[in-house]
């Protein structure tokens, strides 16, 4: 099926994006160490790879929600209700940051801010909730299992991260940090797998 081969790329292209952003943010800290922030043109390509990681998980949980059983349908619709409000958040911020932000002479956001806070609502409230809604939808054992966990794992640690921001103390928001940059692209790579399990037990029958 079509949405199968949708879900499997989008997957890839999740942790592809992932392992992208992971070497631009380790140039940026090479180039500028831990005690100023990440500059241009390390962080405009970073807000990027965010705004297409955004997009590509927004691919991603539409395919799931056309690939999920009629009795687990209603955590895939919730699940994708949240991505929709993750993505467009996001995104919004770091079109804002890449255009007004720059011309405006700040094209860097720090704690506390606004904008700041309406990325982490994005990355650890709405994604959270979007991959903790997601994670019923993949029953059984094996492949599956491995996806669920880390759905779990993942939304579990964005959370967490919220307890940065509402502490002001944002070494606890790298909680939340780790979710989506670490353990989401391991977990896109299960679910590319997952996909591909599928077609092919597509193509047998």
């Amino acid at each position: 099926m079509p949405y199968l081969r949708v879900g499997r790329l989008s997957a890839w292209a999740i942790a592809t994006i992932g392992a992208l952003y992971a070497v631009a943010l380790a140039v940026g800290i090479a180039a500028h160490g831990f005690r100023e922030p990440i500059a241009d043109p390390t962080l405009a390509i970073m807000e990027c790879l965010t705004i297409l990681s955004a997009c590509a998980i927004v691919v991603l949980v539409v395919a799931i929600h056309a690939h999920v059983p009629a009795p687990r349908a209603v955590h895939a619709a919730v699940s994708l209700a949240f991505t929709v409000m993750f993505a467009g958040t996001t995104c919004v911020v770091h079109v804002v940051q890449l255009t007004a932000l720059r011309q405006l002479g700040h094209d860097v956001i720090v704690w506390p801010s606004v904008l700041y806070a309406a990325e982490l609502a994005a990355w650890d409230l709405f994604l959270g909730l979007a991959l903790l809604f997601a994670a019923p939808v993949f029953a059984g054992t094996g492949v599956g299992a491995r996806v669920r966990r880390g759905l779990i794992l993942c939304g579990v640690l964005c959370l967490a991260g919220l307890v940065g921001p509402a502490l002001g103390d944002m070494r606890l928001q790298l909680v939340g940090v780790f979710g989506y940059a670490v353990v989401l692209p391991v977990t896109s790579v299960c679910l590319a797998a997952y996909f591909r399990r599928a077609e092919r037990a597509r193509a047998v029958r």
